[in-house]
């Protein structure tokens, strides 16, 4: 009896606790969407020199999208380390209170009202639940792949960029030598001209030469200068930070074989590997659907405990009038409307089976896409390979060609416009072999991507 007592007690006290939480709970939403409506604020201007790999390290750190990816993940995540709770039986207490009032006429009753406290727990056990869990697990890879494509694109992104301005910068490199060469000439055509060795026509050419030579410079500055505010931004970093890049484009051709990158790295595309996943996913919610057709056993067990004095009179509770009442109870349940042919559970797995077709077609597409892009990909880069050694012997041969104009030219035996003609082909030479190597580095990052490996890791045709 005092076991009973203390537990109708025990029942009062959570429900004045539970009516006290749902007071307090406005107060904490306040602070929580408060706190959700927090503005995130970039970084400060500072200065940076980054390589390439630190470069891809601080975007992973910023990029906006990466970090709303990464928290849906925690979600996720979250879904997944709390699933096993399904088997935590639902509990519930209750008390009641009642007053009853007597008919007109009637003699006085000796019970004007009673006082009743319940504890309840109940578990159903499907095998909804265990495709259920699977699917959180399912979800939760999910949304590593999602979250590995994101950060892969983002890398492909910013080495491009990074490589981009690189060039930029080795081409104006090549411009300002360019100009350099033409106040040199114009100065040497100043001097002879001063010294009556050429007319005045000659040193009028080198000068007009110069002032349309500048423009040139300048715009290619503009544009590294545009550039390099979109690299910023696509870095997360203040659009008035000092940026160094600490870099070079260098190559190292070396030739790939794509039949054997083909078989040996395939199915490590994160592409595929989703669609994988994907279709895991919905077989798995075929099997949850078809789990609509099997019984479902649960489980019961009550505990009512109720006194029959005036509790308005007897507010003690003393006394022996406590009725206890206990129930446990197994029921096993199966629905016969679900196995008609036209029932929701059909139709639900008519569904999944149709998506799973859909997505296993959609899987043989992407291998096939996949083969052509490594396909492409290795080809590019065997053929830059072999333009690469072209452009450096074509590189040497004008350089040549060059000093041997400008020897004559200072000895009086070229004209200036064959110097000009010698230099225009030299910087043209160093353009084409910059923009191979470029190129051949791009395929490289291409062919990163398109096998899921470090290039160190992925196996060379030799």
């Amino acid at each position: 009896m005092k076991k009973t007592r203390a537990m109708t007690a025990f029942t009062l006290v959570l429900l004045f606790s539970a009516q006290l939480g749902a007071q307090l709970m406005p107060e904490n939403r306040k602070d929580m969407d408060s706190m959700i409506g927090e503005e995130r604020v970039l970084p400060e201007a500072r200065e940076y020199s980054l390589s390439v790999d630190q470069a891809v390290e601080l975007a992973m750190e910023n990029n906006l999208g990466l970090i709303r990816e990464q928290a849906g993940l925690k979600t996720s995540r979250r879904s997944r380390d709390t699933a096993w709770n399904v088997l935590i039986p639902s509990a519930s207490v209750s008390s009641t209170l009642r007053r009853f009032s007597e008919p007109a006429g009637m003699p006085p009753a000796e019970t004007y009202g009673s006082l009743s406290a319940g504890l309840n727990f109940s578990l159903t056990l499907t095998p909804q639940l265990w495709y259920a869990f699977r699917k959180t697990v399912i979800d939760y890879d999910q949304g590593l792949m999602d979250l590995e494509q994101t950060r892969q694109e983002l890398t492909v992104n910013i080495k491009k960029q990074f490589y981009a301005l690189l060039t930029q910068q080795e081409n104006i490199k090549i411009l300002e030598q360019q100009q350099r060469s033409l106040e040199k000439r114009y100065r040497q055509a100043d001097t002879n001209y001063n010294f009556g060795l050429v007319d005045e026509y000659t040193r009028l050419s080198a000068l007009v030469a110069l002032e349309n030579f500048k423009p040139q410079v300048e715009i290619a500055r503009d544009g590294y200068e545009q550039s390099l505010l979109g690299f910023k931004l696509s870095l997360g970093i203040h659009l008035d930070s000092v940026l160094t890049l600490d870099g070079r484009i260098e190559a190292e051709p070396r030739t790939y074989d794509a039949d054997k990158l083909i078989g040996r790295y395939i199915l490590d595309r994160l592409d595929i590997r989703s669609l994988v996943t994907r279709i895991q996913g919905m077989e798995n919610t075929r099997r949850l659907a078809s789990s609509g057709y099997l019984p479902r056993l649960s489980f019961g067990y009550s505990l009512d405990n109720s006194f029959n004095l005036d509790p308005w009179s007897d507010i003690s509770f003393a006394g022996d009038d406590w009725s206890d009442s206990r129930t446990f109870s197994i029921t096993l349940s199966m629905s016969l409307s679900e196995l008609l042919p036209v029932s929701g559970t059909t139709n639900d797995v008519r569904a999944a089976e149709d998506g799973r077709e859909a997505l296993r077609a959609g899987l043989a597409q992407a291998l096939q896409a996949a083969e052509v892009e490594i396909i492409t990909t290795v080809q590019t880069i065997n053929k830059s390979v072999q333009l690469i050694k072209a452009k450096v012997l074509n590189v040497e041969l004008a350089q040549r060609a060059y000093n041997l104009a400008e020897e004559a030219y200072n000895a009086g035996g070229k004209s200036l416009l064959d110097v000009e003609d010698a230099e225009d082909k030299l910087q043209e030479a160093r353009f084409e072999l910059l923009r191979e190597k470029v190129n051949y580095i791009n395929g490289i990052i291409d062919l990163e991507a398109a096998v899921n490996r470090h290039i160190s890791e992925i196996e060379t045709a030799e």
